[in-house]
């Protein structure tokens, strides 16, 4: 059977455009997706952002998703309705 293999594309913004300074929140979620195991295959500069090529191999592809179960709906007890606690 054949090895898996994930590939992802993200679009990491700049501090500055042509430069290879991240902005906080990019370097960030650059950081947590190694961490996670991904690692980085190609960089393209586009200018204001960078496009990054990510994969990771050896991954279980993630399964269906099963049907939503419902709960049932079942009816409010007929008589007095919302004034359970009232008496007369």
């Amino acid at each position: 059977m054949g090895e898996h293999r994930e590939v992802i594309h993200e679009r990491l913004h700049l501090r500055e455009p042509n430069t290879e300074r991240l902005r906080k929140t990019a370097a960030g979620r650059l950081k947590r997706l190694v961490a996670q195991g991904w690692r980085e295959t190609q960089r393209w500069n586009r200018g204001e952002y960078i496009e990054v090529r990510l994969e990771r191999s050896g991954v279980a592809p993630e399964r269906l998703r099963l049907p939503r179960h419902e709960p049932e709906i079942r009816d409010r007890p007929r008589g007095r309705g919302d004034r359970q606690g009232f008496r007369r």
